[in-house]
């Protein structure tokens, strides 16, 4: 035996090891019920797109409805702590420090040149004036933090340390300020110096030359062109045409505008103030309006207003990181709820949805947004024109799994038993003997004929073989039936929840019939305010009628002739969840009554005896039978003599499958 070390290597699952796409065939059991109830692919799809599932390595993947209440979560959380009142509440904390560190230093001059009012010299009284003067200017301020600004930008500190506290307080807040409206550029506006604020105030003007082109309906490929190559640096990547460039600058103007509408009118117009007033000596402050201008047209619903209530006050500086979160979420629950096929997340930001939701968001929605190809690549589903269809390989796969869905649930009553209390003339041996009758098929079993030949006359060699001794294999007495299921597809099916088990049942009937008694006959019809017949391949794409009416009577008649000219064990098997409450008149109009109608009563079971009469068994399935039913059912049975089974919808596929193979048994 090699002693060569294994190149495998185990180590315990942690989270980060990457797991192997979900299959094909995994999507299409997850989503085969929602395809059995709305006989759609894309609908199908679509539900399966919100609902989500857990794929059969134990992953959770999040579907659109989970992801859409997470962001509704995450909403919830920033509104429950912020307090966006920080936002001026922490300049005017900055300015009273700065004022009282200037108050003091004049306190301390003062103190300084105190003295002997007789010694005091001429320019000592000077400066005591000069100190009080400012005392008294500091205590005039207002108390509005916009007006500090203007008054202490002309003011003569005393307090060197006051004053380049106070420099750097503007040259902060002329920062945050353009941040507010930037907040997602690459290196940003700077406005830490009068070079900033100009290279700042020409990227604009250039920015709004642009726009105005682009709105006058003008080319602007090469000066979009020209515009990247010189400001290209301050854009994230992802902006490749003047139409990129608005969406971005629009987002960012709808997260500032959604902080302006979340401040009280008080604190709205401070901050407008102080804009302009960072701003108005470098015509920075009409770049920026008519940008605004420029971009309105392209905004589309106004920003929204956010209702805070937390108490974790938050100021200028961090207030563009978060409504630029609050608008991303508001933007990314938007888009989901709009979403109606998996192809759509192509144009999801999976890293936006990973700064708000975290990486098993993206990694979900990466998963979701291949359903409909691995549907395809799998050979389930074609795609022509955008136009999702099951190919015929979906159409068994539905079937078979429906149909060991039914088989696994009737397990204990040996569900598929198919066992014949009669032999007869076959094609399958049962592996038991006979003696040999005139008449009989000569499938002579020579061990047993020759065991026979040996009891009768002994050793003796040769054996001698008389007719008495031939024995000859059983087999299994040939038999088929045809059958028409009779579906109910009024309102009510769906609406009492039956509606799903009832096709589901169909659909195992027929893969059962096709796979394992191809010889069998059977039809499926369809019945609400009429009746129609239903193919085979059109079965998974059926679905309700919107109608209400149960023209059992309708249905009954087309079953008939259907097995009028049929062999074997006829039978129909009708699944239904109500009363007889359409039938057709001799004009060939539909009558509809609910309560239902002696008349229609009359009419449908007239059809039963017909049915009767042609030697025809119906077998019916009742869901959710009520009093005035089961009456209904007690006649009907009476005059047919087939049976009634009042059942739930998850068992109905047991008792029709175990009904359909007892019957289609009977001696023919």
């Amino acid at each position: 035996m090699s002693n060569r070390p294994s190149n495998f290597i185990y180590r315990k699952w942690d989270g980060t090891q990457d797991l192997p796409d979900v299959s094909g065939e995994e999507i299409f059991e997850e989503v085969r019920d929602a395809l059995l109830y709305h006989g759609d692919v894309s609908a199908a799809l679509k539900k399966l797109l919100s609902d989500g599932f857990r794929d059969k390595a134990g992953r959770d993947i999040k579907g659109i409805k989970d992801l859409v209440e997470q962001l509704a979560q995450r909403r919830k959380e920033i509104l429950s702590k912020k307090d966006p009142s920080g936002i001026m509440a922490e300049i005017s904390d900055a300015l009273r420090d700065i004022i009282d560190l200037e108050s003091r230093a004049i306190e301390e001059e003062l103190e300084s040149t105190s003295g002997d009012s007789s010694e005091e010299c001429e320019e000592s009284r000077q400066i005591r004036d000069e100190l009080s003067s400012k005392q008294l200017e500091l205590a005039m301020l207002s108390p509005d933090p916009v007006s500090q600004i203007q008054s202490l930008r002309n003011y003569q500190f005393v307090s060197s340390e006051a004053e380049d506290a106070f420099n750097q307080l503007v040259s902060d807040l002329s920062q945050q300020v353009l941040n507010s409206f930037f907040n997602s550029m690459k290196q940003g506006l700077s406005a830490s110096s009068k070079e900033d604020l100009e290279r700042s105030r020409q990227m604009l003007a250039d920015l709004n030359s642009l726009l105005s082109d682009y709105r006058e309906g003008l080319n602007t490929d090469d000066k979009f062109r020209q515009f990247m190559e010189k400001w290209g640096d301050n854009f994230p990547p992802g902006i490749n045409s003047v139409e990129d460039l608005i969406a971005f600058m629009t987002a960012q103007m709808q997260a500032t505008a959604a902080m302006f509408n979340s401040l009280s009118p008080e604190q709205k117009q401070e901050l407008l103030q102080l804009s302009s007033e960072l701003f108005d000596d470098m015509d920075l402050s009409w770049q920026m309006t008519q940008l605004s201008d420029n971009l309105t047209p392209f905004m589309g619903q106004n920003a929204p207003g956010y209702g805070f209530h937390g108490d974790e006050q938050f100021g200028l500086g961090q207030a563009p990181e978060i409504f630029s979160e609050l608008g991303e979420i508001s933007n990314l629950e938007s888009y989901l709820r709009q979403l109606s096929s998996p192809t759509d997340l192509a144009d999801v930001d999976l890293d936006q949805i990973e700064r708000s939701l975290g990486p098993d968001a993206r990694a979900s929605l990466e998963k979701l947004s291949k359903l409909a190809e691995s549907l395809v690549n799998e050979g389930y589903v074609t795609n022509e024109d955008n136009q999702l269809s099951l190919t015929p390989k979906g159409l068994r796969k539905i079937g078979e799994s429906a149909l060991q869905e039914l088989f696994s649930r009737g397990e204990d009553s040996r569900l598929g038993d198919h066992a014949m209390t009669k032999s007869g003339i076959g094609l399958d041996l049962e592996y038991e003997t006979k003696p040999y009758e005139y008449g009989d098929s000569f499938n002579l079993n020579i061990n047993k004929t020759i065991r026979n030949a040996l009891l009768r006359t002994g050793s003796e060699i040769p054996v001698r073989i008389a007719p008495e001794d031939f024995e000859i294999e059983r087999t299994e007495k040939l038999s088929k039936a045809a059958t028409v299921l009779l579906l109910d597809l009024s309102l009510s099916m769906p609406l009492r929840d039956n509606f799903l088990s009832a096709k589901k049942v169909a659909m195992a009937l027929q893969t059962l019939i096709n796979t394992k008694y191809p010889k069998d006959f059977l039809a499926i019809i369809g019945f609400s305010e009429v009746a129609r017949q239903i193919e085979p391949s059109q079965l998974p794409e059926v679905s309700w009628d919107y109608v209400y009416g149960t023209n059992m009577e309708h249905a009954l008649l087309m079953a008939r002739e259907i097995l009028r000219f049929k062999d074997g064990a006829r039978q129909i098997l009708l699944i239904t969840d109500g009363e007889p409450t359409a039938h057709i008149l001799p004009d060939g109009d539909v009558f509809f009554s609910y309560p239902p109608s002696p008349e229609t009563i009359e009419a449908t079971l007239k059809e039963v005896m017909r049915c009767t009469r042609e030697k025809i068994t119906i077998n019916t399935f009742v869901l959710d039978a009520t009093s005035e039913l089961r009456r209904f059912m007690d006649k009907f049975t009476s005059i047919n003599r087939g049976r009634v089974f009042y059942t739930d919808p998850d068992n109905l596929g047991s008792f029709v499958l175990v009904d359909y193979l007892a019957n289609r048994s009977k001696v023919i």
